[in-house]
């Protein structure tokens, strides 16, 4: 089962694209084997990439993250890493990479942030999205505008980024036991709302106490799951998602 990926050829590996090109700093959530690297894009070239990543770090990165955890920092970490072209992460590139080095950092280098760990390893378990902003130009402002992956009890919400003007927003988020149900409203197989979803499947939010695009702790969202063999359903399924916090919150640098 491969990552969802939208890619354009045309930006793909070009002849002029420095060896060194492509890369930014990725926001970190989640814990242990449910850790996962959000690449912050622009949407000026080489940096116009959406790309979420399932890593485990090595015990150098694991241990001052959960250090930084413990004595109480409930801020963002990011995650420097050494410059290479993003189009290395693409999971249908024939040289993908499978692991790379970097800074660990509470939270933004430039915007202040502290490094806690150097030369920390990054391993690349699963590709969980990878899309060029942009490549989807006639399908840009459809209704599938959020992201969703991780598992029922401890699922994140990613805004899909296509055209600018946007946001980059990640959430975490909770799958109301009970509430999943088929397209016509029937209660569907126990399998369903118990799945992992290790790709991002896009979704469509409807109305409950979704006020708008931005979501925010608290709301409830009505998420459409369309019909795709990743999402556990061929004909897809509709479920309520309480959203619980905000991880990540980003505007100026998608403007």
């Amino acid at each position: 089962m491969s990552a969802i990926h939208i890619r354009a050829p045309r930006h793909h590996h070009r002849p002029g694209m420095a060896a060194g090109a492509g890369m930014h700093g990725m926001v970190v959530f989640g814990t242990g084997l449910d850790c996962y690297l959000s690449y912050r894009p622009m949407f000026q070239e080489p940096y116009n990439f959406q790309v979420l990543l399932a890593v485990e770090f090595d015990e150098r990165g694991s241990r001052a993250l959960g250090a930084d955890r413990r004595v109480g920092y409930t801020g963002i970490h990011t995650f420097d890493p050494e410059d290479f072209p993003i189009a290395e992460l693409d999971p249908a590139s024939e040289h993908r990479r499978g692991s790379f080095r970097g800074t660990l950092i509470r939270g933004r280098h430039e915007r202040g942030g502290i490094a806690i760990a150097n030369d920390v390893v990054a391993t690349v378990r699963r590709v969980v999205y990878f899309a060029e902003l942009g490549a989807d130009r006639e399908r840009g402002r459809g209704l599938l505008t959020h992201l969703c992956f991780g598992r029922p009890d401890r699922m994140y919400l990613a805004h899909r980024i296509t055209l600018r003007p946007s946001f980059d927003q990640i959430v975490g988020a909770r799958l109301i036991p009970g509430t999943v149900t088929d397209m016509l409203g029937e209660p569907v197989p126990d399998h369903v709302p118990s799945q992992r979803f290790e790709q991002a499947q896009p979704i469509i939010l409807g109305q409950r106490e979704f006020t708008g695009t931005r979501l925010r702790a608290g709301e409830l969202a009505v998420a459409a799951f369309p019909p795709t063999a990743s999402a556990g359903d061929a004909q897809g399924f509709l479920a309520e998602i309480v959203v619980e916090r905000q991880i990540y919150l980003e505007v100026a640098d998608l403007a």
